[in-house]
This record gives structure tokens, sequence and C-alpha cells, in this order.
């Protein structure tokens, strides 16, 4: 009898463990860029040359899981896949503007640390891009060549606000490579002035809580 209490007892104490300091669970949102970037001249020589911009602001969607380690102060990693589309705007001298778009595909990797207060959680880290794909209109123009980085860097900062099962991600991310420096015509590379920021919301559902 003694051993069967103590072996409902370990019983408990490793479930409560396990729901105070190891969460899982998954979570879907979407992101659009906040900053606009100056127009660029694409062409230093020669005719004709191509005014380069971004147009208006488009909305991308993220779908993934994540785990959490921790109560209190906690380590959250996440998994996350990203679908995101820019329209650019190009302006060639003698010919009326047009505008196209490129599709990218990301893996997004956060790893977010952070502070629980009540229902609240604020949180902040890094997060890794890992390039997946792309689709672009682009292509319509002659000398145009995507160069995409296997692997670029941003970090993440924001807030969580949970109820039950059911919580909600508020974050702006920061990026640290230019925006478009996978432009290349012609041989010569082009990127915007700004490094691209984006801002998240995110519906997150616990698994494990």
């Amino acid at each position: 009898m003694k051993n069967l209490i103590f072996a409902i007892l370990a019983i408990f104490l490793a479930n409560t463990a396990q729901a105070q300091f190891f969460g899982l669970g998954l979570k879907a949102g979407l992101n659009t860029q906040i900053n606009h970037p100056d127009d660029i001249t694409i062409g230093n020589g020669g005719d004709p040359k191509l005014d380069f911009g971004v147009d208006g602001r488009n909305f991308g969607t993220q779908f993934g899981g994540y785990m959490r380690f921790g109560n209190k102060f906690f380590v959250q990693p996440e998994v996350l896949f990203n679908s995101n589309k820019i329209d650019y705007k190009i302006g060639e001298s003698g010919v009326g503007e047009v505008i196209k778009n490129e599709k990218y595909q990301y893996l997004d990797i956060p790893v977010l640390m952070g502070v629980k207060l009540g229902p609240l959680r604020l949180q902040a880290g890094p997060v890794s891009h890992y390039f997946l794909k792309s689709t672009s209109e682009l292509t319509d123009f002659d000398g145009y060549e995507a160069r995409f980085k296997q692997m670029t860097w941003g970090w993440q900062g924001g807030l969580n606000v949970g109820f039950k099962r059911i919580s909600l991600d508020f974050r702006y991310e920061g990026n640290f490579s230019k925006q478009g420096d996978h432009i290349t015509f012609f041989g010569d590379q082009y990127h915007f002035s700004n490094t691209p920021a984006r801002f998240i919301v995110g519906l997150n559902f616990a698994l494990i809580k």
C-alpha cells in the first residue's frame, strides 16, 4: 500500500511539474511590413533607367507550433511557416509605371525569452529566417535575377495575452539585412536603404499548458 501511495504521488508531482514548466501549442497569424523604403534607381549608366520601389502594403500569413520551458521565467522556441508578398512598382523612362509582385516562403525560427506577469507574457529574442522558395513577376524584365541568402537574422519583441488555452501575440520584428538585397539586374546587386520591420498578430492554442 505504501508503495502504491508513493507511485500515485510521484505521478501527480510529475504531471504537475509538466503542466507548470512545459508547454506545447499551435499558432497562426498575420503580419505586415510597417516601414516603407525610399525608391531606388536601377542602372547607373546607359538607358533606360528603372525607378524601383515598394507599392502599398501587403499582409502575409504564418502558422506552426511552439514549445515553452519555464513558468514565471520562460524560453519559447517556435517553428513557423511564413508566406509573404511584396508589390514592386517599376517606372521606365518614357513608359508608364507597372506593378509586379514577388512571393516569398520562409521557415521562421524565433527563440524568445520572457517573464510571465499574471495573464501577460513579455517576450523578446532572436529569429532566423530560412529561405524556402519564391515566385516572381520581375522575371518579365530582362536581366533580373533573384539571389536570396539561405539564412537571414532578425529579432522579435512583444507581449502575449492569455486566457485558459487561448492567447494572442502582438509582436514587432526587426531584421539585420537590407530590404531587397536579393535583387540583381545584369549581375549588379541592389537593395533599399532600410531594413524591413514587421508587425505580427498571432493566435495560439495550447495543447499542453
